[in-house]
């Protein structure tokens, strides 16, 4: 049985299960039957009765539902009469329009095959018991998938827009230092052209003086 929540939940989300234990099955005597307290859960369409409360949920997604407990119940079904056989037979004589008339109908002919009062009802104790388990097995399976589904990627992506922000701040910063840079290579490139313009300048200055100079050195001095 714990595994029958991920078995409904897979249909609509994918859930992985690497162990897959059997499941639990209700007691096959009526010695073993413990009977259990009663449980405060709606039944919205019940699998056995053709009694049903509005909802909003899509027509389809009832229908898998529906499907999934009633192989629920037929799964856990107890060998000979009990509410489950009671269910089917006022479900199959729904034509007949007075309600207390298909009840006792139902039980007269379930009763010749050993099913008494008690045990009506100590089975629909039961019934209402595999549902409770099975809503809990459910719902923390929904648990589990929502963690890692929705909650763990919604982390995620936080720490990727976080990254994204981290980046975009990065990005912004090396920008305004290549604009720094490239006004430094313009001032370098400038300084470097007028440095070589002076210093070619003023080496033909001292070539020509020199050589003058060696000329006259030449004419005065004997």
């Amino acid at each position: 049985m714990a595994n029958f929540g991920k078995k409904i939940l897979s249909a609509f989300v994918e859930v992985s299960d690497d162990k897959k234990p059997e499941a639990e099955k209700p007691p096959e005597t009526k010695e073993n039957y413990q009977q259990p307290e009663p449980l405060p859960i709606a039944i919205g369409t019940s699998t056995f009765s053709s009694t049903t409360v509005n909802n909003s949920y899509a027509p389809a997604a009832n229908s898998k539902f529906k499907e999934y407990f009633d192989k629920l119940f037929s799964e856990a079904n107890i060998p000979g009469p009990d509410y489950f056989e009671f269910s089917k037979m006022i479900e199959a004589m729904q034509a007949v329009p007075d309600e207390q008339v298909r009840y006792i109908t139902a039980f007269a002919g379930l009763s010749v095959q050993g099913l008494d009062k008690q045990k009506l009802l100590t089975t629909a104790s039961q019934y209402l018991q595999l549902l409770q388990t099975d809503a809990n097995n459910f719902h923390s399976t929904v648990d589990a998938a929502l963690q890692e589904k929705v909650h763990e990627k919604k982390r995620q992506m936080e720490e990727k827009e976080k990254r994204i922000q981290q980046l975009t701040q990065e990005i912004s910063m090396l920008q305004n230092e290549m604009l720094n840079m490239q006004n430094e290579i313009k001032e370098n490139e400038a300084k470097i052209a007028a440095n070589t313009g002076g210093y070619k300048y003023e080496s033909e200055v001292m070539k020509d003086r020199i050589g003058r100079d060696m000329e006259k050195i030449k004419r005065y001095i004997q």
